[in-house]
């Protein structure tokens, strides 16, 4: 857990420093500020690991800060993501949910935040962070050469709305190949190929860790994911509070700044700046669509988290509207970070 002490120690120099400016402000604004600052920290709690195998210690993951306490942060930001739905076509757009959060200061906002969505796809990055957790156990794994079986094609072949796999039956591939592949392309048969080959008990931790349910091993049909849930993902490859080395944690992100999908968060930010994300899409039916894209805007001067939850009926129709949203959280913390 140094890592993520290390984290939590940051959250203290912020709130640390907030306090000395309250003092040095003096009069009424010295009150004004300390009121404020006293309720926001009457309404900040920790969040603790659920379930954990320990007598003797309470394992903590970080301080949960209520959302719009920093309004000054997000102007105008909720309103505005609500007219962009709202002036969609009828049925577009059954459900929703948004989660912005700055990653540097921890201010965030959110709407629907913890509405349950299918991640489908998002998970594969659970799957990367557990290759990488397994090779810092067993080091040889990353050079071990995995072969796409013949079982494992037809696992894949049975997958609803399955796309082509990608890998040769038979082939063997390198364990960093074929997280890039099911990162940057998506690809199944790169992610049952990891699935194979790593422990269930490494996989299963990276959801303990950070006090998230896990998938059925067996069977995850029905299994659901909030936006705020799915952002701890990414935080912990951002803010390097993950038991991996950095080297690993930058090469996830970077896989993932190599997405091919390009129609949601990537279409709404100029070509310039880099996204490192994923996109999951859960079909049930010709006009029953899930499509998400959640990730790291690197925003100059202010990287943000955004996650994009969406249901409706046609697939293109639902990019267009993160597309959206993106462009419209894009220009206001870029107006933000000018000012």
């Amino acid at each position: 857990m140094r890592k993520t002490v290390e984290w939590i120690k940051g959250k203290r120099i912020i709130i640390g420093s907030v306090a000395l400016i309250a003092v040095i402000s003096g009069g009424g604004t010295y009150l004004a500020t300390k009121n404020y600052y006293q309720n926001l920290l009457a309404d900040a709690h920790p969040i603790f690991v659920a379930h954990s195998p320990y007598a003797l210690l309470h394992p903590i993951l970080g301080i949960s800060v209520p959302g719009d306490q920093f309004n000054d942060g997000f102007p105008d930001v909720r309103s505005g993501i609500q007219s962009i739905v709202s002036a969609e076509p009828q049925g577009t757009l059954t459900r929703y949910s948004v989660y912005l959060r700055e990653l540097d200061s921890g201010h965030w906002t959110g709407i629907n935040e913890h509405e349950p969505f299918d991640p489908a796809s998002l998970l594969k990055v659970v799957v990367a962070i557990a290759a990488y957790k397994q090779a810092e156990i067993r080091p040889s794994f990353l050079v071990t050469p995995l072969v796409y079986t013949k079982d494992l094609a037809q696992v894949n072949a049975q997958l609803p709305f399955a796309q082509p796999a990608e890998l040769a039956v038979g082939q063997s591939y390198t364990v960093p190949y074929l997280v890039k592949k099911e990162l940057s392309d998506s690809d199944n048969s790169a992610v049952y190929t990891l699935l194979s080959a790593i422990d269930p008990q490494t996989l299963d931790s990276v959801y303990d860790d950070l006090s998230i349910p896990r998938p059925n091993a067996t069977d995850s049909e029905g299994y659901k994911l909030t936006a705020f849930e799915y952002s701890r993902f990414f935080r912990i490859l951002y803010l390097g509070t993950l038991d991996l080395a950095w080297a690993d944690s930058e090469q996830i992100l970077e896989n993932l700044s190599q997405s091919t999908f390009t129609t949601g968060l990537v279409a709404g930010v100029p070509s310039t700046v880099t996204v490192a994300h994923k996109f999951g899409e859960h079909v049930t039916g010709p006009s029953d669509v899930e499509l998400s894209d959640c990730g790291i805007v690197y925003a100059p001067g202010k990287p943000y988290f955004l996650c994009v939850m969406t249901e409706g009926n046609d697939q293109a129709s639902l990019a267009n509207v993160i597309a959206q949203i993106s462009r419209f959280v894009y220009q206001k913390m870029n107006a933000q970070a000018s000012s």
